[in-house]
C-alpha cells in the first residue's frame, strides 16, 4: 500500500470520526434544545389561555369563560386534548378534542386549592395527557372557579420527533457533503505532499546512483521545503567531499610518489656509487635527501594516523603549564634556515610576561608547524611571516572567529601566524579548516598538499578547549589564529 493510500485512509478516517463526533453532538444538542423549546412554547400558550379566561372573569361573565374555552379547544388541537371550567356553584364545564369522549374527562373536572401540575395517561388510547390546573379570581380576589386544560404528551412527543428528525437528516446531508468535500481536500493535500516525497526519492535514487548533479529544487518554508532544502545542500557538500576525495586522491599520489622516487633514485645512486668509489661528499647528500624524503613520508602517515585518531575518538594529549615562548622558539629555529633560503623573514613577537597555558607542548607545536608551513608555502620571496603571542584583554572575541568566546579577558592566550602572502577569497574562509580542503584554489600556483594539516590543526586546538580562525584580504596576506586556556592551578 502507497503512502498516499495510507495518508489519504488515515485522514479521511479521521475526518469521519470528526464529523460522526460533531453530528452526534449537535443532534444531541439540537434534540434537547427542540424539547426546551416545545415545552417554552407549551407554556406560553397556557399562560395565554389562563390570561385570557382571567380577564372574562373579570367581567364576570360565565359565559365568555365557557366560549373562550370551546375556542381554545377547536384552535389548538390535537395539541390540547381536553379543557374544562368548575364554576363557583360547582357547575361543570367540559370540551374535548373528540366530541364523542368529552364525557371521559368530565371527572378531571374538580375544585383545586391551587395551580396543578400532574401526568396521567388515558386508558382508552394509550395517550398520555399532561393537564395543568388553575383557579381563576376576580379583581378582588374573589374565587370564581377553576379550569382544567389536559395537553398530549404523545402529541407532544411526536412533534419533538418530527423536528428532531428533520435535524438529523440536514446534519445527514450536510455530513455527506462535508465527507465528498473533504475526500476531494485530502486527495488534493495526499498530491501535493506526496509529489516532493516523490522528487526527493527519485534525487536520492539518483544520488545514490552516482549523479552528484542531481537537484530537488522544492520550494517552501514547510518541513518539506526546509527537507527539500537540506537535501539539496546535502547534494551539494556530497559533490564537494566527492571532488575533495579525488583532490585527495591525487595529492596522496603525489606526496607518496615524489619521496618514495627520490628515496629509490638516490639508493640506487648510493648503490652505484659504492662501486665507482662516490666521494664522501655526495655519499652526505644524496642519504640527506633521503632523509628528508623519509622525513616528508613521516609526517604525511603521522597526519593520516591522527586523523584516524581524532574520526575515533582515541586521540590523546597530555596537558600541562606550558610557556609559549619555549615553543615558538623552537618552531621559528626550525623554520628559520628554510625562510632564509626562500628569501623571506620570519619574525617572532611574544608579549613581555605571558602566563602558561594549559595545553601538550607536542601538540601545539604541530599547530604552529602547520600554520608557519603554509605560510611558507603561500608566499613570494620577500614575504614576512610573524609568529605573534598575546594574552586576550577582549571581553568578548569575536573577530576572524565562527563561534564568539565569552568571558575571554585574562582567560586565553592567542597565537598567530601572520603572512604577507596571497590571501585567501573571502567566500573561501570558511572551509579552509574542512578535510581535504586545499588552501590556494584562486592563488598564483597551487602548491601540493593533501588539505590535512589545517583540518588536524582545528581539531588538536579544539581538544584543548580552545578556539582557531582566520582573516584574509585577498592579496595582501593572511592571518591564522588560535587561543589557549591560561594554565591555572587546581
Amino acid at each position: 500500500m502507497s503512502i498516499r493510500t495510507k495518508f489519504t485512509i488515515f485522514i479521511f478516517f479521521m475526518i469521519i470520526l470528526i464529523i460522526a463526533g460533531v453530528a452526534i453532538s449537535v443532534f444531541f444538542t439540537q434534540s434537547v434544545f427542540l424539547k426546551e423549546q416545545f415545552e417554552e412554547n407549551r407554556k406560553k400558550l397556557l399562560k395565554d389561555i389562563i390570561y385570557t379566561c382571567q380577564e372574562a372573569v373579570v367581567v364576570k361573565d360565565e359565559l365568555l369563560v365557557i366560549n373562550t374555552i370551546k375556542s381554545i379547544i377547536e384552535t389548538y388541537k390535537p395539541q390540547i386534548v381536553y379543557a374544562g371550567y368548575l364554576s363557583p356553584t360547582g357547575i361543570k364545564i367540559i370540551f374535548s378534542r373528540d366530541k364523542e369522549k368529552e364525557n371521559e374527562f368530565i371527572d378531571r373536572i374538580f375544585a383545586i386549592e391551587k395551580p396543578t401540575l400532574e401526568t396521567f395517561v388515558v386508558q382508552y388510547n394509550n395517550e398520555q395527557v399532561t393537564e395543568f390546573g388553575d383557579i381563576l379570581k376576580d379583581k378582588e380576589g374573589k374565587y370564581y372557579g377553576c379550569i382544567k386544560i389536559g395537553f398530549s404528551q404523545t402529541y407532544l412527543n411526536e412533534q419533538i420527533e418530527k423536528a428532531t428528525f428533520l435535524v438529523a437528516k440536514k446534519i445527514l446531508n450536510i455530513s455527506i457533503i462535508a465527507l465528498l468535500i473533504s475526500l476531494i481536500l485530502v486527495n488534493l493535500l495526499t498530491i501535493l505532499m506526496i509529489k516532493p516525497i516523490k522528487i526527493l526519492t527519485k534525487a536520492a535514487v539518483e544520488l545514490g546512483s552516482g549523479n552528484l548533479d542531481v537537484k530537488t529544487n522544492i520550494k517552501g518554508k514547510d518541513e518539506i521545503g526546509i527537507l527539500g532544502k537540506t537535501f539539496d545542500e546535502m547534494a551539494q557538500k556530497v559533490k564537494q567531499l566527492d571532488e575533495l576525495k579525488d583532490s585527495f586522491v591525487s595529492s596522496v599520489s603525489h606526496e607518496l610518489r615524489s619521496p618514495l622516487s627520490a628515496i629509490d633514485g638516490y639508493v640506487d645512486y648510493l648503490i652505484d656509487g659504492l662501486q665507482t668509489g662516490m666521494p664522501l661528499e655526495k655519499q652526505q647528500k644524496a642519504l640527506n635527501i633521503i632523509k628528508d624524503s623519509v622525513n616528508r613520508l613521516t609526517g604525511f602517515i603521522n597526519n593520516i594516523l591522527d586523523l584516524a585518531k581524532i574520526k575515533a575518538g582515541k586521540f590523546e594529549l597530555h596537558k600541562i603549564s606550558t610557556r609559549v615562548e619555549d615553543v615558538s622558539l623552537e618552531i621559528v629555529a626550525l623554520f628559520e634556515q628554510l625562510a632564509k633560503k626562500q628569501e623571506k623573514t620570519l619574525k617572532l613577537e611574544i608579549e613581555e610576561n605571558l602566563p602558561s597555558i594549559d595545553a601538550d607542548p607536542e601538540r601545539l607545536k604541530q599547530v604552529i608547524t602547520n600554520l608557519v608551513g603554509n605560510a611558507l608555502k603561500f608566499t613570494d620571496a620577500g614575504a614576512t611571516i610573524t609568529v605573534k603571542a598575546r594574552l586576550v584583554t577582549e571581553k568578548v572575541l569575536s573577530k576572524g572567529y565562527k563561534h564568539p568566546i565569552n568571558n575571554a579577558a585574562g582567560n586565553y592566550v592567542e597565537i598567530s601566524v601572520i603572512d604577507t602572502g596571497w590571501g585567501i577569497p573571502e567566500n573561501e574562509l570558511d572551509k579552509v579548516f574542512e578535510k581535504f580542503y586545499q588552501v590556494g584554489g584562486a592563488t598564483p600556483k597551487k602548491p601540493k598538499g593533501t588539505g590535512l594539516g589545517l583540518s588536524i590543526a582545528a581539531e588538536i586546538v579544539k581538544f584543548h578547549n580552545g578556539e582557531i580562525g582566520v582573516e584574509s584580504v585577498l592579496g595582501k596576506g593572511t592571518t591564522f589564529k588560535f587561543v589557549i586556556p591560561v594554565f591555572k592551578t587546581k
